[in-house]
């Protein structure tokens, strides 16, 4: 894929979640990229402008073609004033549905928010848990999840890597081992703070299997009621769904 395919599939919205981070993660740093995004831009915009351009000429040109408008009578023009409201009412309604969100779009644009790179301990030291978390934000999944999946192995317990581990699955779309890993953790009764239930909700919305919407409602009144971890960010997902 070249430059200006990759540009044209992330500004339409069709780069996966982790392609997205590559993406913009390269365009702080290539000077190339980034006027290859500022050209790709000016070109559309242009594009746009004379698309709109063309089609105003157009109707000049049909209009002049038309010769002088036909008298009608009052009720005639009434009845074609009303229906031009009522699709322009549609129009607007239907746009505002386009426009909306889905379940699945809010999720992606939580979880690109906030899950595309993870904090890091600045204390210097490198444990096996660091070098999964150096992996995942360098954009190396598949090596973080196999690090985090070996630390589970060795210690079920682990609760951070349990936690990173459903991260990974769900961020490579294997939404079963997300959802089994955060139900897991959610179920842990000794940590301070537990995402589990939120972060499950989250994958249920992201995945949109039948009655995943409905789960998800229920994880997310349950963050909310009971004040676990998550519950802001809770109440903005509840009140668009």
């Amino acid at each position: 894929m070249n430059d200006l395919e990759r540009i044209d599939d992330y500004f339409s919205g069709r780069l996966p979640v982790e392609e997205r981070a590559r993406f913009e993660s390269s365009l702080e740093t290539d000077s190339a990229l980034a006027e290859a995004v500022a050209f790709y831009l000016t070109a559309r915009q242009a594009a746009q402008n004379e698309a709109r351009a063309d089609r105003k000429a157009r109707f000049e040109t049909l209009r002049e073609e038309s010769g002088p408008v036909r008298q009608l009578p009052a009720r005639a023009w009434l009845a074609m004033a009303a229906s031009a409201m009522l699709i322009l009412g549609l129009g607007g309604y239907w746009l505002f549905q386009r426009q909306t969100p889905s379940a699945a779009e809010m999720a992606d644009q939580y979880i690109h928010q906030n899950f595309s790179q993870l904090p890091t301990q600045m204390n210097g030291q490198t444990d096996s848990l660091q070098a999964g978390i150096a992996r995942y934000n360098k954009g190396e999944l598949p090596e973080a999840g196999a690090i985090f999946n070996d630390l589970l192995q060795r210690n079920p317990a682990d609760d951070r890597a349990r936690k990173l581990a459903g991260l990974v699955a769900l961020r490579t779309g294997q939404y079963n081992q997300a959802i089994d890993h955060f139900h897991r953790l959610s179920e842990r009764t000794d940590l301070f703070a537990n995402p589990g239930l939120f972060l499950e909700a989250l994958t249920r919305l992201k995945r949109g299997q039948p009655d995943d919407l409905r789960e998800a409602e229920t994880l997310l009144k349950t963050v909310i009621e009971q004040n676990l971890e998550g519950k802001t960010e809770a109440e903005v997902l509840i009140e668009k769904l």
